[in-house]
């Protein structure tokens, strides 16, 4: 949902947002994890593939002409003609916000949506957890953003494969007790040490700086985790170097705190106290309206920790025809078949019952959805299927059991 907030925010264009690995500063601190993040929100539908995507932003079966006219043989009249295949490129996509009256709409409900959903203030102990374990690796990976700008404006190689890990273990156990400023002063510390060896020994080979600055950095970690009161000055900015889009929208749009001065315990110290979360024993496999009457008591009883429009929304998605893998082509049909029957029952109630009144009689109404499916090997109905995709919108679970984009 940061991920989402910070395209939806950050983006040059939202009509559609495009042109990703191009913007001025990326969307999350390591560009190698923007293609899965636009994986998982196609796949949770946050975000669906705009209509307007080049067709090489996706995957097809044959991939190119020569390997069709392979498969046919050498004959040219029995090459098959391409198809679609369920994969694609996520850079190379166009995306837009899922459902509204018009995309600008869309986008601004989304917008609307993401926000609620971050409130601290609606959250669970576990989802400030989650808010925690984000703030702490888009510092972490900011560090490491700009620990490898560093070494190539130094005109010193990159660090090895083989220091990898200790080098982003150094920069997680900074942040759970730095701010991103004062670690950004020890990246520039540990490189300019690294600068100045290499000035001294000019024929060693660079590689050796490298990992010396690697060497110094970790040492550097060690000292500010286990020395609170070493006091080190943070740097307020770093010139041509921004933060990505996803550190933005955490810190300025969900948390109002600027990214360089803000730690993860004075992060901690201001989260409100949690919402109760739903009760941790799950009822049995086969007491399904046991669980289903749980999940509405609780809507019932914290009407304010929850957003009625998702469900509406989530509907939406869900009676779009879903034909991304064989067995969707019939177990599809059933399920966008219910989810359209119950949308249409949603938007008859609302305007008599009010938003939240209708959304409960929705989730209450999958019970009447009894038609048998089967995917992934799990035998369910149609109801119980649709009853878990609302839980997790209205409860900001991530979707588990749909399947993967390639990348």
């Amino acid at each position: 949902m940061v991920g989402a907030l910070a395209l939806v925010r950050y983006a040059p264009s939202t009509s559609p947002i495009a042109d990703l690995g191009a913007w001025p500063e990326p969307v999350h601190p390591d560009s190698s994890k923007t293609g899965p993040l636009l994986g998982s929100l196609v796949r949770a539908g946050i975000l669906k593939i705009h209509p307007s995507s080049p067709l090489t932003a996706f995957r097809w079966a044959p991939e190119s002409f020569e390997d069709a006219l392979r498969e046919a043989g050498g004959d040219l009249d029995a090459v098959p003609a391409p198809q679609l295949t369920s994969s694609f490129y996520p850079l190379a996509a166009r995306y837009c916000a899922p459902c509204g009256p018009s995309p600008a709409k869309a986008v601004e409900q989304l917008d609307a949506h993401l926000i609620s959903a971050l409130d601290p203030a609606g959250m669970t102990a576990g989802q400030h957890d989650d808010l925690l374990a984000v703030a702490r690796e888009l510092i972490a990976e900011e560090a490491l953003r700009y620990f490898t700008n560093r070494l190539e404006e130094l005109h010193l190689p990159a660090a090895a494969d083989n220091h990898h890990a200790r080098l982003s273990e150094a920069a997680h156990k900074l942040a759970e007790h730095r701010p991103l400023g004062e670690i950004y002063n020890l990246v520039w510390r540990a490189t300019r040490a690294a600068a100045e060896a290499a000035q001294k020994n000019p024929r060693a080979p660079r590689t050796h700086m490298s990992t010396h600055a690697i060497n110094q950095f970790e040492t550097h970690a060690q000292n500010a985790a286990a020395d609170p009161e070493w006091q080190i000055k943070p740097f307020s900015e770093i010139a041509g170097q921004g933060p990505a889009a996803m550190t933005r929208a955490l810190f300025y749009n969900v948390l109002d705190r600027g990214p360089l001065e803000t730690s993860l315990a004075q992060i901690a110290a201001v989260l409100p106290e949690p919402v109760p979360a739903l009760p941790a024993d799950k009822p049995s496999p086969t007491a399904v309206d046991d669980e289903l009457t749980v999940t509405i008591e609780w809507l019932g009883a914290y009407p304010d920790r929850w957003n009625p429009d998702d469900v509406p929304r989530a509907l939406s998605v869900l009676k779009e025809k879903r034909e991304e893998a064989p067995e969707w082509h019939f177990e599809g049909k059933i399920l966008a078949r219910g989810a359209a029957h119950l949308h249409r029952l949603y938007e008859r109630l609302a305007p008599v019952i009010g938003a939240r009144e209708a959304a409960l009689a929705v989730l209450g109404a999958t019970a009447m959805l009894v038609h048998p499916v089967t995917l992934g090997g799990a035998s369910l109905t149609n109801g119980e299927w649709i009853f878990n995709r609302l839980s997790a919108a209205i409860f900001g679970i991530p979707d588990e059991e749909e399947e993967e984009a390639g990348a």
